[in-house]
């Protein structure tokens, strides 16, 4: 009993040390409110309202008395899910080129002669398309949808050429080759018009499983935790270790020190963390506040082996912000998940905020990876035993030094 009294003497006196001054403690609250709430809300109403694009417009040319231009302008044009950002025009090439030069166009496209003929016969003419150098985002949407259309016309013809094939192996009567190929090429030109029944539309959140405001919100309040570490240097650092230095010397180890700090900065992260999990959650008030506890624990011991390792409120300051950001870059708090580059989607569950985040998402119906317990329990585990490490050398250099 005396060990557990002189344990809660010593947090008393941690946090009370903290909250000097005060008016610092309830800013943090504040900001905490603020990030939660207003960023989430923000990314929410950025990521639903979308891009503003109007479209592309690509001017098709070919040599004097070739009708394919209008025909593709006239087909195009009822293809629905190309017309959506696309409109096809048929131009003559000089009226074209001025067309782009004036911005009136994305982009040219030149058919060479007999094109038709060419894609029937498997000869697979060139094409000229003819971009702007002031407009990257269009020329690379039309260079996608041309790749896609070779990918599309490849496949095609290997499905001609193995018809063709089974034709030249055994001609039944009555038909000639070359009806042969014109009724393969149309039943492709039919798939290809209709090729929207062959998939499947799937909507995909840009932040996978939580809605966008609570993805972010969440994200962002663990940050805050993680990089609110230079908040306890004063519990790490300088004359506190000299009063555990004289706290052993009458038989009280670095342990109860290191562990008043932990418990100390856990109290001022669960002020900082709960009034936003439970504005923003919805469930049970306990278990928010319980995950809130969870969190705040997780970050205060953060946060005291940043101070220790760190050595001064600065060092401290730039070692913890530092994690914290690339966590949230991984977690995908900054730029939306969906859209990270792959090498950072495959380390997204190595990022200590997403943890926190599916950890405060739980109490509201979320399910929590095994992966995430397993990372919180042993990097937590791992940064208290390199802590208390820390913090006995660094009270035996306080009592060498004194």
């Amino acid at each position: 009993m005396r060990g557990l009294r002189f344990f809660g003497t010593y947090v008393k006196l941690a946090v009370a040390k903290l909250c000097q001054p005060r008016w610092r403690l309830a800013g943090l609250v504040l900001l905490g409110l603020l990030l939660s709430l207003g960023a989430g809300r923000a990314a929410g109403w950025l990521l639903s309202r979308g891009v503003d694009f109007s479209g592309v417009t690509l001017a098709v040319t070919a040599p004097e008395g070739d009708g394919v231009p209008r025909l593709l302008e006239q087909y195009m044009g009822d293809m629905e899910d190309i017309a959506q950002y696309c409109r096809v025009l048929a131009m003559e090439e000089d009226q074209a080129l001025k067309a782009l030069e004036r911005g009136e166009v994305t982009a040219v496209l030149a058919l060479p002669e007999d094109f038709i003929q060419g894609v029937m016969g498997g000869e697979n003419p060139d094409l000229r398309l003819i971009v702007a150098g002031d407009r990257p985002l269009e020329s690379l949407l039309l260079l996608w949808v041309g790749q896609s259309a070779s990918d599309i016309l490849s496949a095609f013809q290997a499905g001609v050429y193995a018809v063709l094939a089974l034709y030249e192996e055994a001609p039944p009567l009555g038909l000639t080759r070359d009806r042969v190929v014109v009724d393969i090429n149309l039943r492709y030109i039919r798939l290809a018009l209709s090729r929207g029944e062959l998939f499947q539309t799937e909507p995909v959140s840009a932040t996978g499983t939580l809605p966008i405001p609570l993805h972010y919100g969440l994200a962002l309040l663990a940050c805050l935790g993680l990089s609110a570490a230079p908040l306890f240097a004063p519990l790490y650092t300088g004359d506190w270790l000299g009063v555990q230095r004289r706290l052993r010397s009458v038989g009280r180890g670095t342990a109860s020190g290191c562990c008043a700090g932990v418990a100390a900065g856990g109290l001022i992260l669960f002020l900082l963390l709960a009034p936003g999990l439970l504005i923003m959650g919805e469930g049970s008030p306990l278990a928010l506040l319980g995950a809130a506890a969870l969190m705040a624990a997780y970050c205060s011991v953060f946060g005291g082996l940043c101070c220790l390792a760190a050595g001064n409120a600065a060092g401290c300051g730039v070692l913890s912000l530092g994690i914290g950001l690339a966590s949230l870059f991984l977690a995908g708090g900054i730029v939306p998940p969906v859209l990270l580059p792959g090498p950072a989607r495959r380390l997204n569950g190595l990022s200590p905020v997403t943890w926190l985040m599916r950890l405060a998402a739980w109490p509201m119906g979320y399910p929590v990876p095994a992966s995430a317990w397993t990372g919180l329990a042993l990097t937590a585990a791992g940064m208290l035993a390199l802590s208390l490490a820390l913090y006995r050398r660094g009270v035996d250099r306080r009592e060498v030094e004194s």
